[in-house]
Order: C-alpha cells, then structure tokens, then sequence
C-alpha cells in the first residue's frame, strides 16, 4: 500500500511542471523604470494614460491613477514628473505633478519601436 502512494506521490510531482506550462499566462509586457532626465516629451491617450518619449524613439505607456480623471491631465500641457530620490519614475514611486498636486504613477510599459520613415510595419502573419 504504501510503495502505491509513493508511486503515485512521484508520479504527481513529476506532472506538476507540465501541467503548469500548460496553464501558464502568456508573456505581457515588461513594466520597468526610466530616467525622469531623459524625458523629450508626452502625448495623452486619455486622463488616464500618457506616451512619454525618451531620447529619439523609445516609447512609454504610463498609466496614472484614477485621480487623475478629476484632474483633467490629458488636457492639460504644463505636467511635471516627479521622481524618486534616484531620478527614477517607476510604477508606485514616481508622481507627475500639476497645480500643487502629485498623481501617482501606476505602471510603466516599454511600447515597441515605430518602423523606420518610408516603412511600412510588418503585417501578421496568416
């Protein structure tokens, strides 16, 4: 009885890593940092959302609070980011500020780069 229960034990361990594969989220984009320093410019999706430019093409999506709905901030031109001690935003560390105010910084996601001028992007595949 017993060596059954040890069989079955093993046979479960060694199913279990399959079967979380199996089960496994597809990959999502990966949240990171950026240098406040660095910061060309900014364009609004929504109150919500901004695409900040860094250098000549890397692109950011930062979404912000919900608070920032009340605060109109995709209308609004004069924002400033408001970093870390490190010069760093990051999702929950960095704020962008406006009239005395900071809305916190939810998340940071790296957008893929645009094709070159004169290219079109690549078209999925069927």
């Amino acid at each position: 009885m017993r060596r059954h229960m040890l069989l079955a034990l093993l046979a479960l361990f060694c199913a279990g890593p399959a079967l979380a594969e199996e089960t496994a989220k597809p990959a999502t984009p990966r949240e990171t940092c950026i240098e406040s320093r660095d910061i060309n410019g900014w364009t609004s999706e929504n109150d919500r959302v901004l695409t900040v430019t860094l250098g000549a093409k890397q692109r950011y999506r930062v979404e912000l609070s919900p608070s920032a709905s009340v605060f109109n901030v995709g209308s609004r031109s004069d924002l400033a980011f408001i970093p870390r001690s490190d010069g760093k935003l990051c999702g929950g560390w960095g704020h962008v500020g406006m009239e005395g105010r900071r809305i916190l910084i939810l998340s940071i996601t790296r957008l893929a780069d645009p094709p070159p001028k004169g290219e079109k992007p690549a078209e999925p595949e069927k």
